[in-house]
């Protein structure tokens, strides 16, 4: 089937840009956005991902209203086929302005009410991370890219009766691309091909930051446990010169605080070296209180049919709730009952030298890990 980027001079198949090299079930290509009020009053996180091996186009648009303690989610799947060049599904639709600089993202009014238009615009060129490849058992588990960007965003926010104006100078916006095989992560399920469990997809302590220094940006990912991802992956864009130069992290030190009872990050300090020997502090510390990631939909469990993203669910679905967010530990629904989801990550704020930048991290700690009392 034809699609308007047949016509383009960069087809990498003998076949059209409708079909995919491999027949795994779990092939994605999703952008995720994570978009915000610097005074932590709201916070939007964004997605929309096509499975073309399943026919599906999914997505979700949700707010994080602090003011209230409430998040409001919205999620959408729909066929794909025949309408492929359309990012969008129901009331969410996402379009690219200008690539890998300009976005626009706009969730319609709906009976959740929540709804917003916003333009994200980087500040920076993307990080692009290393190569994800992994196999056990004989199976390729994950072969995927992705890269990153932080920037600004403008636009509005209507959530719960209130609209919010959304300015460059007091939003911050982070997203990433990835696309091709994510273990974990879609299609449903994974296929079992030997004895012994699994391997979780995290283990140790994993920690991924991107942020938007004074002169630079700087994305790192540190994983000191699971074998899914890279012991330390890093770009350090220098943006203090004429052109942009890209450097790599040496090595990342780190002391964590983490909330009382729990083992997710609430403040730290990193000190972070690059190729050429330059040492950088930062401190971080959350915007507001971090965000619960089922609501998008991702991992097994996300959507609510448990099955997560990239599940044929029809020509059309559309779905969500509202959840109480106000205790930073506990997700609940609107009746008070504990749902079993987590709050793992969330925008930060990051200070330097006495000046105050804004990103994102995502963090887990599985397992013993001594130096924190985790046992």
């Amino acid at each position: 089937m034809l699609s308007t980027l047949d016509d383009t001079l960069h087809h990498q198949t003998s076949t059209t840009f409708d079909h995919v090299n491999t027949s795994d079930h779990r092939f994605y290509d999703r952008y995720w956005f994570s978009i915000f009020a610097e005074n932590g009053e709201v916070m939007v996180v964004a997605t929309m991902g096509i499975y073309k091996n399943n026919n599906v186009l999914d997505g979700a648009g949700c707010v994080l209203d602090t003011t209230a303690g409430r998040q409001y989610n919205l999620r959408v799947s729909r066929q794909l086929r025949p309408d492929m060049d359309r990012i969008g599904a129901g009331p969410l639709h996402f379009e690219l302005l200008e690539p890998l600089k300009r976005h626009r993202i706009r969730l319609d009014e709906n009976k959740f009410g929540h709804a917003f238009e916003l333009e994200f615009e980087a500040a920076s060129p993307p990080h692009e991370e290393s190569h994800y490849y992994h196999r056990r058992d004989g199976r390729l588990v994950q072969d995927y890219t992705r890269f990153d960007q932080a920037g600004s965003a403008s636009g509005w926010v209507s959530v719960n009766g209130k609209k919010y104006e959304a300015s460059k100078t007091s939003w911050s916006a982070v997203r990433d691309h990835s696309w091709g095989l994510r273990y974990q992560h879609a299609g449903g399920f994974e296929p079992v091909t030997a004895s012994e469990p699994p391997p979780p997809a995290m283990s140790g302590l994993f920690n991924w930051i991107l942020w938007q220094g004074h002169d630079y940006a700087c994305w790192f990912l540190l994983n000191e446990g699971g074998e899914m991802w890279h012991p330390l992956d890093s770009s350090l864009i220098d943006l203090s010169g004429d052109q942009p130069r890209e450097l790599r992290l040496t090595s990342v030190e780190h002391e964590l605080q983490f909330y009382s009872g729990t083992r997710r990050i609430k403040t730290g300090t990193y000190l972070i070296t690059d190729e050429e020997g330059r040492k950088r502090e930062i401190n971080i510390s959350p915007v507001k209180e971090p965000f619960a990631y089922v609501g998008p939909g991702y991992g097994y469990g996300g959507f609510q049919d448990g099955k997560g993203h990239g599940v044929y669910r029809g020509p059309l679905h559309t779905e969500g709730e509202v959840w109480d967010v106000s205790d930073p530990g506990i997700v609940r629904d609107l009746d008070g009952n504990s749902l079993p989801y987590k709050m793992g990550e969330g925008p930060i704020r990051v200070q330097e030298n006495g000046i105050i930048t804004y990103g994102h991290l995502a963090a887990s700690l599985v397992g013993p890990y001594p130096r924190y009392g985790f046992t």
